[in-house]
């Protein structure tokens, strides 16, 4: 008996809300166990639920990002399978990342010596201060009442300069991991490295391709 993966993946379960509940609950289940095994009366606990949260969300923000490119450059029954759940994808992000910005604020509040002393870049706080409010405001002008006030060209905007800073700022993580700071990387950094840097690479080859569909007179000279 042969089985049809565009029909399968029209299933209900893995798409829309229910992708998001099949990606989402997995992800706090996981974060629940894990802060029933850790000790999160210490600073190095909540700092590892902070990391745990990250790798969670950043595979999730990389296939949002690559979602159209996905279909432009392998056109099929999966690409528009992404592309159709790629709000979706970015709501369980938006999940994974609400648990991150917890552990934070717990960090923060609760052991503020260790993070002033230990943590604290400036300029880590601004760019995570810009990507969670880039992250808000794409999650409310997903829905009609928040896409409402925005023109379509405002939309656009929005959601191309927030999907490439969040995917710049998460990529970035992995690249000073393994160029610039000292001591080895995690094995999971090269891997996270190198698939941002794929993301981007089919977003690019994507655009190619579209540029060289165009009709002669009408590319860029």
């Amino acid at each position: 008996m042969s089985t049809n993966p565009g029909g399968l993946l029209k299933s209900k379960i893995i798409n829309s809300w229910g992708l998001f509940r099949l990606i989402t609950m997995p992800i706090s289940i996981l974060m629940v166990i894990t802060m029933m095994r850790v000790d999160l009366s210490g600073p190095e606990g909540v700092s590892s639920m902070i990391q745990l949260s990250v790798r969670c969300a950043v595979p999730l923000l990389y296939l949002a990002f690559a979602a159209s490119s996905l279909q432009a450059l392998f056109p099929g029954s999966f690409g528009r399978w992404i592309l159709r759940n790629r709000k979706y994808i970015g709501f369980c992000f938006a999940v994974a990342m609400a648990w991150q910005l917890t552990f934070i604020l717990w960090l923060t509040g609760i052991h503020t010596d260790y993070y002033v002393n230990e943590v604290y870049v400036f300029s880590d706080v601004v760019e995570g201060v810009i990507g969670y409010a880039f992250l808000i405001a794409m999650v409310l002008t997903s829905f009609k009442f928040g896409r409402s006030r925005l023109t379509q060209k405002q939309w656009k905007l929005l959601h191309r300069s927030a999907i490439y800073w969040l995917w710049f700022y998460a990529w970035s993580v992995y690249w000073f991991s393994l160029f610039y700071y000292e001591g080895p990387p995690a094995p999971i950094d090269y891997l996270y490295y190198w698939g941002g840097l794929l993301a981007w690479g089919m977003r690019m080859l994507a655009w190619t391709k579209k540029q060289w569909r165009q009709p002669a007179m009408q590319r860029p000279a």
